[in-house]
């Protein structure tokens, strides 16, 4: 059974999900528990009926507190957690308790890139060096080959907010094929609470973008959360270089760092 709980786990983890996984480490009493038993948890961040668990470490109110625990500790971000549990105080006639040990697999720091040309392919292999989860978001299926390690997602624009593929994101990139596409992915992103949302394109382009959506009733604040000509300012238009000058932005903002030169000091 246990096999089977860490391939699921496993699994999740690969396409970007993070888990909870949850051993029994100690029992007394007549818990009905046992020193190793498992069980996974995972939370999709919308709502309750997101929950799901894969396993048991013995049922009842004892094991929904814990389930609540790993799907706080999956919100938080926390690597691991402990907890003991006396089930009477659970309202459970057993008595007994149990102490757990969780283990948050697949936290990471994900990084959408809306696109799947010469600069996302370049963004992606960055990325993923420095430690991000990737996930490219391409209408055009023939694209998935350029990208090995991330993970891709076939979506229309249209279908942006029924996929959802930001929803393990902290940070956004759009660099789409076309005026259209990247004005409907920055649309989805702006309902996201993302860290970081940047949109390539020229002032022009983006003086334009905003003005129409502006006057849609987006607010200006909404919009100065927005970096868009994206990246530093690095004067380059090689694919490649641009994708660095990106990425140096957003660790700019993942890591509170200063756009300053660092200096020797004697």
């Amino acid at each position: 059974m246990n096999d089977n709980i860490l391939e699921y786990a496993a699994g999740l983890v690969k396409q970007g999900t993070p888990v909870a996984l949850v051993t029994v480490t100690a029992t007394s009493g007549s818990s009905p528990a046992t020193v190793g038993q498992m069980m996974a948890v995972t939370y999709d961040g919308a709502n309750d009926d997101g929950v799901n668990i894969v396993g048991t470490i013995g049922g009842g109110a004892s094991e929904n507190h814990v389930a609540e625990r790993a799907i706080e500790a999956i919100k938080n971000k926390e690597n691991t957690f402990s907890l003991s549990i006396d089930h009477s105080e659970e309202g459970m006639s057993c008595g007994g308790s149990m102490e757990v040990f969780g283990n948050v697999l697949g936290i990471f720091t994900g990084l959408c890139v809306f696109g799947g040309g010469h600069i996302a392919q370049s963004l992606a292999k960055l990325a993923e060096q420095t430690g991000f989860y990737v996930t490219v978001v391409e209408d055009r299926i023939s694209y998935a080959k350029q990208f090995h390690s991330s993970g891709f997602i076939v979506c229309n624009p249209e279908d942006f907010d029924k996929k959802d593929p930001a929803k393990n994101s902290d940070f956004a990139v759009i660099c789409t094929r076309g005026h259209e596409t990247d004005d409907a992915a920055l649309r989805y992103c702006l309902q996201k609470d993302l860290k970081y949302i940047g949109m390539i394109g020229s002032k022009k382009k983006v003086t334009e973008l905003f003005a129409k959506l502006e006057a849609e009733g987006i607010s200006q604040s909404k919009l100065a959360k927005v970096y868009a000509p994206i990246g530093l300012d690095i004067a380059s238009s090689i694919p490649s270089e641009i994708a660095i000058a990106i990425l140096a932005e957003i660790l700019l903002i993942k890591n509170n760092g200063n756009l300053n030169h660092k200096t020797l000091r004697w």
